[in-house]
């Protein structure tokens, strides 16, 4: 099977707002193929697999970059978990993969990418996918380092204003209304954050550097994907040249498309 990767907390959708993207992770289990490797017990899909109650051995190739922002254990989660209600009862149900994958994940954005594809907005109990305006591609700036996304939550603050979470009510509503009906100049307007960027670009000024530039070059949205350090930017056909061209030297750039699909069995 193939689940994408994903990239969470567009905008102020913090841990509710995230996008598929077309980096793939394959699984299967017991025979590989091509460049595949087996993959050991503590590994996200293996732990994910023997929990569900899967039995053999897994094998995985995958271009998500771990410890970027790019969704990577849930990607392999959703992949173990679903694996597992194969080898058991030959089908998959999305609610309760989303539900399970949530929990193992601890936040339910990225798993709902990587389960439904496209843009999708949850709240653990439901999902809503939204159609991704076509003009529109995801150009990723991806520096060295890596984050950790548990230590990361950890010095997220545990209260905000009420002015502050008023403005990421507004912005994130509007943000959803506007990918729904590809409102370009709406999706660049709301595409910010004071929930957790703030706390987060402290520690990662390049990753800082990139959302602004890619902003003051013509995006139509930029956000720290997930947890960082990775940046990841709407961006129309004409405008990817000189958004990456603005991207800060100390990482490099990659064009990825928005996976439509979600998680596919073959």
């Amino acid at each position: 099977m193939t689940v994408p990767a994903s990239s969470a907390n567009i905008g102020a959708g913090f841990d509710c707002l995230a996008v598929a993207l077309d980096l793939p992770f394959h699984l299967d289990v017991d025979e590989p193929r091509g460049s595949s490797v087996e993959l050991d017990p503590q590994h996200p899909a293996a732990a994910a697999f023997a929990q569900a109650g899967g039995s053999g051995a897994l094998f995985a190739e995958t271009s998500i970059p771990p410890g970027k922002g790019f969704g990577f254990s849930g990607s392999a989660r959703v992949a173990g978990l679903a694996a597992a209600s194969l080898q058991q009862s030959g089908s998959i149900h999305f609610p309760d993969l989303l539900k399970l994958s949530g929990k193992l994940e601890g936040h339910y954005d990225n798993v709902a990418a990587s389960i439904y594809g496209s843009v999708t907005a949850t709240t653990g109990n439901s999902v809503v996918r939204l159609k991704c305006p076509s003009q529109l591609e995801v150009l990723v700036w991806i520096p060295d380092s890596k984050t950790s996304t548990n230590a990361s939550r950890r010095h997220l603050p545990s209260s905000v204003s009420l002015e502050v979470a008023t403005r990421a009510l507004a912005r994130s509503s509007v943000l959803v209304a506007a990918i729904a009906s590809s409102d370009l100049a709406a999706i660049r307007e709301c595409c910010r954050d004071d929930l957790h960027q703030p706390t987060r670009l402290a520690t990662q000024p390049d990753s800082g550097l990139a959302i602004e530039s890619a902003l003051e070059s013509g995006a139509c949205g930029a956000w720290l994907s997930g947890s960082g350090p990775a940046v990841a930017a709407f961006v129309e056909q004409d405008h990817v040249d000189s958004v990456r061209e603005a991207f800060p030297s100390s990482g490099h750039s990659k064009l990825l498309k928005v996976a439509q699909h979600g998680i596919s069995v073959s």
